[in-house]
């Protein structure tokens, strides 16, 4: 039973809806870009923060990286306060991952197309969705995990990451976005307070490898939590078929 599906139903499950879901995200970004473009262009702070969203898009590119440095770059014009300076750089990264992520979860029965991967891919979602309709907490646990997954900086951390692992696991699109766009931006709040204030310093703690590491963690404490019920219930119906037998 495919539980999830990503095909949308009606108007948005024809070809013209898959069109738009496909451009959607073009479309919503051009006027964001526009817009910023419009309030920061007098102050001559656009380039700085342009630029960094458009370094995010390529790793190993980090928010632990881009951040700072777009934030010591305008704090060198000294021109915006501080707290004007650190929401504008934390919403113009986050709204990268928000996007990306907007993109990946509408499209990604594209993904499910290919060959061998699109089967298991299908195979742990529908597991997942299934064990999280089964057991509430583990939704909980999940999009709890999706949100730190993106909180903590490290390689592979941000939307597309996030949004292939809420997806893996057996999360909606809605809820796994709703994660992603909590996570994303206190995470990139907490890192643009930080720089503002530390500077440079910010770059040598991500450094020492202390994020990455809690961040690795709680990727692995999902995966355990994930594996620990998917051999569970495989051994389950095993032992079902051959009781049956």
């Amino acid at each position: 039973m495919h539980v999830d599906a990503d095909l949308e139903e009606g108007f948005f499950g024809t070809i013209w809806g898959r069109l738009f879901l496909f451009f959607n995200p073009f479309l919503i970004a051009a006027p964001f870009l526009y817009l910023l473009y419009l309030i920061a262009s007098p102050a001559g702070v656009f380039w700085p923060v342009g630029t960094g969203m458009f370094a995010y898009f390529f790793p190993p590119a980090g928010k632990e990286s881009v951040i700072p440095l777009t934030v010591t770059a305008l704090r060198g014009k000294d021109i915006l306060s501080p707290w004007v300076t650190i929401f504008y750089v934390a919403s113009a990264i986050a709204f990268v991952d928000i996007i990306t992520s907007y993109f990946l979860l509408w499209n990604l029965y594209i993904a499910k197309k290919i060959p061998l991967i699109g089967r298991w891919f299908i195979k742990f979602e529908n597991f997942g969705a299934r064990k999280m309709k089964e057991k509430p907490w583990v939704k909980k646990v999940a999009f709890v995990g999706v949100a730190l997954f993106v909180v903590f900086p490290f390689q592979g951390s941000g939307g597309v990451g996030a949004s292939i692992l809420g997806k893996v696991i057996g999360m909606n699109k809605y809820h796994a976005w709703t994660a992603i766009i909590i996570g994303s931006f206190s995470g990139c709040l907490l890192i643009s307070t930080i720089s503002y204030y530390l500077g440079g310093a910010v770059l040598k703690a991500f450094e020492t490898g202390l994020f990455q590491g809690i961040g690795i963690l709680t990727l692995i404490a999902i995966a355990f939590i994930f594996i620990y019920y998917f051999t569970k219930n495989h051994n389950k119906k095993v032992f079902e078929d051959e009781t049956e037998e």
